[in-house]
C-alpha cells in the first residue's frame, strides 16, 4: 500500500512532482513524463513542418527523374529521427526511491529503463551541478540540475524540471536522506 505524502516538513511539490511513501519505509519521488506542454507541441509542429516540406520538395522532384527522389532521403532521415527522439524525450519518467539503506534513480525513455542505486553512506552530497541532458529535439545541451555525488561522480535527476522543481527535488532528497 502506498499513501500520498502529507509530512510538514518536507516542502510543498511546485509542480507535477509526486512523493509517496510506501509501508516498508520507502519514498519515492516520481517524476511524471512531460507530456504535450507548449514546448513539446512548438518542437513537434516544427518537426510536422519540415516532414511537410520535405514531402512537397519530394512530390516536386518526382516530375523531373526518379533520381532526383533519392537525394531527398537524408532529409527525411532527419525529420523522422528528430521526431522520435523528441517523442521519446516528451515520454520519458523518472523515480529516486530513497529506503534505510539506497537511493535508487530510475530513467525510462521509451523502451529503455536505466538505472543506479548508492547506498545512503557512500553518498558524498547532494547539490545542483551543471551538465548535458537531451533537449526535446534530441540534441544534447548543457543545464543546471540536481545530483546525487558519490564517489566523485555526479549522477543527475530531474534534468527537464522547471527551475523550482530542481530546488524542490534538491532540498526533498537531501532532507530525506539526513533522516
Amino acid at each position: 500500500m502506498t499513501v500520498e505524502s502529507t509530512n510538514q516538513s518536507t516542502p510543498v511539490s511546485p509542480g507535477r512532482i509526486r512523493v509517496t511513501r510506501s509501508e516498508n519505509g520507502t519514498t519515492t519521488l516520481s517524476i511524471p513524463r512531460e507530456g504535450f506542454s507548449f514546448k513539446g507541441l512548438f518542437t513537434l509542429m516544427v518537426i510536422f513542418f519540415w516532414l511537410l516540406m520535405i514531402m512537397i520538395w519530394t512530390i516536386l522532384l518526382v516530375q523531373y527523374d526518379l533520381f532526383w527522389v533519392f537525394v531527398s532521403i537524408p532529409f527525411w532521415l532527419l525529420g523522422i529521427v528528430t521526431l522520435r527522439l523528441s517523442l521519446k524525450v516528451i515520454f520519458s519518467t523518472q523515480e529516486i526511491l530513497i529506503n534505510e539503506r539506497e537511493l535508487t534513480i530510475i530513467k525510462k525513455e521509451g523502451s529503455k529503463t536505466a538505472h543506479v542505486s548508492f547506498l545512503r553512506n557512500d553518498i558524498e552530497t547532494i547539490i545542483h551541478v551543471e551538465g548535458a541532458l537531451k533537449a526535446l529535439s534530441g540534441i544534447t545541451r548543457k543545464g543546471i540540475f540536481p545530483a546525487v555525488i558519490s564517489n566523485g561522480e555526479a549522477f543527475g535527476f530531474g534534468e527537464r524540471c522547471t527551475k523550482e522543481e530542481k530546488q524542490y527535488l534538491l532540498e526533498t532528497v537531501k532532507d530525506i536522506i539526513r533522516r
